[in-house]
């Protein structure tokens, strides 16, 4: 599990879920490749619809990668426009109500800003209005409107604010949920790294063993394609690599939203950390830290809180975000094969995707529905191609 903030302010009793694995069964009905948001929230939504033999596969735990990496993004107003249809994220926005609902997560509904130079105020005016007519809300503020939101913000320029947008704990999330699927019998099978998946059976080698299932889902983020290329398909999906920095804890309200700078962004947790960051570094999978990155984010910190400038960040991780060539994730059948499917490639947006991807891959699996709204999301949209195992 990653050294980030997440990790720093999970209790005992809810890390104990994450890193508790069970043995890895001979067979099971459905295997998930991958025990990040996405891969729980695919079992979630298959249990509730009665498959009981469930099995979740990680080379780690539960969310060490991606998910325990980002920033907890809940941004369903600032990202509406972005995806082929402003449909999706209304979907996502009342799948996830509904999963905080049921799961605690420190969810923090503390509006987003995102500051613009002037120049950008009249297109950010359009924008404000087309987020509007998805169905969320959104405003352009300046001067006194801006510093009565944020005090503590220094900015010459306009602001698009989103008022519903926010955060959540994602560990917290996570482990709730992995707990009550244990009580409903998945197993959790982590530390395991998988070595083949052979579409005949199916059948999935890990170190522990080979485990035959009925149906197999690949959720590893960007670790998916050298997953599925085993099978012949590789999907555009490469890791971005993003640093992150947090303080101790600090007093309530220090910032009232998240704000995204030209850069970076910056939030507070529900728990009272300040945190930073969301660099895209293309390095492929090079772990650790780089020095002129983490430099980056403390001076654009300095220069939109001055008063915050000599704050102590006493944390800094990262994390392999799985960037799709398109923008948008790979949900349903994987391209030529019968019984394997795909969850993959959510990039920044994993977090608000994660319940709706997980109901929209049970549709497919069980039911094989794939409605038209989704149609963006379709893994045959990169067609299968012969690669080498």
């Amino acid at each position: 599990m990653r050294d980030s903030i997440w990790n720093r302010t999970l209790p005992a009793k809810s890390r104990v879920a994450l890193l508790s694995s069970d043995p890895l069964p001979a067979t099971a009905d459905i295997a998930i490749i991958g025990a990040g948001l996405v891969g729980l929230c695919t079992a979630l939504s298959l249990s509730r619809r009665g498959v009981s033999r469930l099995v979740i596969i990680d080379r780690t735990c539960v969310c060490g990668e991606s998910t325990g990496s980002s920033a907890g993004g809940l941004w369903p107003a600032h990202e509406c426009l972005s995806f082929a249809s402003p449909e999706i994220v209304r979907r996502a926005a009342a799948q996830h109500a509904g999963l905080r609902a049921q799961f605690p997560c420190d969810y923090v509904s503390s509006g987003l800003l995102e500051l613009l130079a002037d120049e950008d105020a009249a297109r950010a005016a359009e924008r404000a209005d087309r987020t509007l007519a998805a169905g969320f809300e959104a405003e352009l503020l300046a001067d006194a409107e801006l510093a009565e939101r944020e005090p503590r913000l220094r900015h010459r320029g306009p602001a698009l604010h989103f008022p519903g947008d926010g955060s959540i704990h994602p560990l917290k999330l996570a482990s709730g949920i992995a707990a009550w699927l244990r009580r409903r019998g998945a197993c959790m099978c982590l530390g395991e790294e998988v070595r083949d998946v052979s579409s005949d059976g199916p059948v999935i080698t890990t170190g522990a063993g080979r485990i035959s299932v009925g149906k197999v889902v690949f959720a590893a983020g960007a670790w998916t394609p050298l997953l599925t290329r085993m099978l012949g398909w590789s999907p555009p999906i490469r890791p971005l690599r993003g640093t992150l920095i947090a303080t101790d804890g600090q007093p309530a309200e220090t910032l009232r939203n998240v704000v995204i700078g030209r850069h970076f962004y910056y939030w507070q947790l529900a728990s009272g950390p300040l945190a930073g960051g969301g660099s895209e570094e293309d390095v492929g999978f090079r772990e650790g830290l780089d020095d002129a990155v983490v430099g980056a984010i403390r001076q654009e910190w300095g220069g939109l809180f001055p008063s915050l400038r000599e704050v102590k960040f006493t944390s800094a991780w990262t994390g392999f975000r799985p960037h799709c060539a398109d923008m948008h994730p790979a949900v349903g059948p994987v391209p030529g094969q019968a019984d394997m499917f795909v969850s993959a490639g959510h990039f920044r947006k994993g977090i608000l995707l994660a319940p709706l991807s997980g109901e929209l891959l049970a549709d497919q699996v069980l039911e094989g529905a794939s409605p038209e709204w989704a149609r963006a999301f379709r893994p045959d949209r990169f067609p299968a191609a012969v690669v080498r195992r």
